[in-house]
């Protein structure tokens, strides 16, 4: 089975040993060094950083907390960005920037807010921990809100999602117009009266940050919300005053306001014969220069694969590997080829054995000879609810043509998941993947957003999904392989 491309790596919390680190790790050139005060039973803490815009993957480092309990990591760092640390089941976000130093001194009991430090990165860290107190970052993509608009997913944290369900056009515009105003007044009054503290590299990524939060929910609010609220075309007028060149690539917020813009971009051009992955690659080849384009161009050819455009990206991937001197995000966009070739038309799925609601094993091996629709969706999915409901009007019809539905529910609590079978009574076979997204079947079908469907021949190879997630489309797709 493929696993997520997550990169482990155990230092044992000494600093004497971690210095040694540095030459037996690859290339670490940042020291994040601390204590767990009342860290009486559970002597691991673990700090996690997103490189998913580089690599595809998870850098996760694992620290064994001594007997007097400090803890030690060498980590290597790219780009200025957000790390998450997290103790038992606590988690604290903490700046990181190359070659420096963090020294973090926390209680176990109260964790993040616990949270001191001291180092170069000291004064940094601590006016990051006054900003997300203005303004909490979710931390559980469990909890987050999903919205597909064109090609891209909108993830946004309840809070927020409340507050665009909630407040019509000025009301939302006036809130974010002072969230903005609160943060960027925050971060100069706190370097004013803390100079010479902040370093210029972290001040680039708060403003970064505070920026790029503003424009990318108000873009969110009026590409999800338009229609509730009768937007008119001038809303996004406020586009037109964000930047989209930005050196802060490793800012959460700015990478997805840029794919989300051009998102939007080619909604707004219906009559571009280019397909849309090739008009975003296009457009934004022309709008941004350096590294951030290279990330972009890297972004799109990703996103396409994941999406089973093989044949429409093929050409642009070529030319970027040809011509695309920047080579940071060569791993992603290698690994998404590869990938993609993995889950081409006429490669072999992943076989799985789980159990299903009668205890009894569900093999994929077991289906040979039926055409199978293997659905992963959880009960906390909207997205998943409703398509899980249209799929009950033609499962009766496709059942009796060789079609097998295999419903694999990534709910992190087994009830739940059973009293919304019963509540709901969705058909098909039904099995419940523990582990959630690192449970082993969804990293042997590298899923990371929901709902995600295959289709899968009577031989067991993938089958192309239809382009459109049309109800009829899938039918007739299905209906065709059932035949062959």
């Amino acid at each position: 089975m493929k696993h997520f491309n997550v990169f482990t790596k155990k230092i044992i919390g000494s600093l004497g040993i971690l210095l040694c680190a540095f030459f037996v790790q690859a290339q670490p050139n940042t020291l994040v060094v601390g204590k767990v005060n009342n860290a009486k039973f559970i002597k691991e803490i673990e700090l996690s950083l997103n490189t998913l815009y580089l690599n595809n993957g998870v850098d996760v480092y694992t620290s064994r907390i001594i007997d007097d309990n400090t803890f030690a990591f060498a980590i290597e760092v790219k780009e200025p960005q957000i790390a998450i640390l997290k103790y038992a089941r606590n988690k604290g976000a903490i700046y990181v920037q190359p070659n420096d130093t963090l020294y973090i001194d926390c209680d176990a009991t109260n964790f993040q807010y616990s949270f001191e430090f001291s180092g170069k990165l000291g004064s940094s860290n601590a006016c990051l921990t006054e900003y997300l107190r203005m303004n909490p970052r979710e931390m559980s993509i469990f909890n987050m809100t999903q919205y597909r608009q064109k090609l891209y997913w909108y993830q946004n944290s309840p809070k927020m999602d409340q507050a665009m369900l909630a407040m019509n056009q000025s009301g939302f515009e006036n809130h974010m117009k002072k969230r903005k105003d609160k943060s960027l007044t925050h971060l100069a009054m706190y370097d004013a009266n803390h100079p010479g503290k902040l370093t210029q590299e972290f001040k680039d990524f708060l403003k970064a940050e505070i920026q790029y939060d503003f424009a990318y929910h108000r873009l969110m609010y009026g590409h999800v919300f338009k229609n509730r609220y009768s937007l008119q075309e001038s809303y996004f007028d406020f586009l037109e005053e964000v930047p989209l060149q930005n050196s802060q690539i490793g800012n959460d917020w700015y990478r997805e306001f840029l794919v989300a813009y051009f998102d939007y971009k080619n909604l707004k051009s219906p009559t571009d014969e280019r397909a849309p992955f090739i008009f975003q690659y296009e457009e934004g080849s022309k709008k941004l220069e350096g590294k951030t384009k290279a990330f972009f161009q890297s972004e799109i050819i990703t996103r396409a694969f994941r999406a089973k455009e093989h044949e429409v990206i093929i050409d642009k991937y070529w030319d970027y590997m040809r011509h695309q001197d920047y080579g940071n995000f060569d791993l992603k966009v290698i690994g998404s080829y590869e990938k993609a070739i993995k889950f081409a038309e006429g490669t072999q799925a992943p076989d799985f054995v789980l159990k299903d609601l009668n205890n009894l094993e569900i093999a994929l091996k077991n289906y040979r000879g039926k055409v199978v629709y293997l659905n992963f969706w959880a009960t906390w999915c909207r997205p998943c609810m409703n398509k899980m409901e249209k799929l009950k009007l033609i499962q009766p019809e496709l059942e009796n043509e060789d079609v097998v539905f295999i419903n694999v529910s990534l709910d992190r609590k087994e009830e739940v998941w059973k009293e919304t079978l019963e509540e709901r009574e969705f058909k098909g076979t039904h099995i419940l993947a523990s582990g959630e997204l690192n449970s082993e079947i969804a990293k042997a079908y590298e899923i990371k957003v929901l709902p995600r469907y295959f289709i899968i021949n009577k031989g067991g190879d993938f089958v192309k999904n239809p382009k459109s997630n049309d109800l009829e489309e899938v039918k007739n797709t299905l209906l065709d392989f059932a035949k062959k």
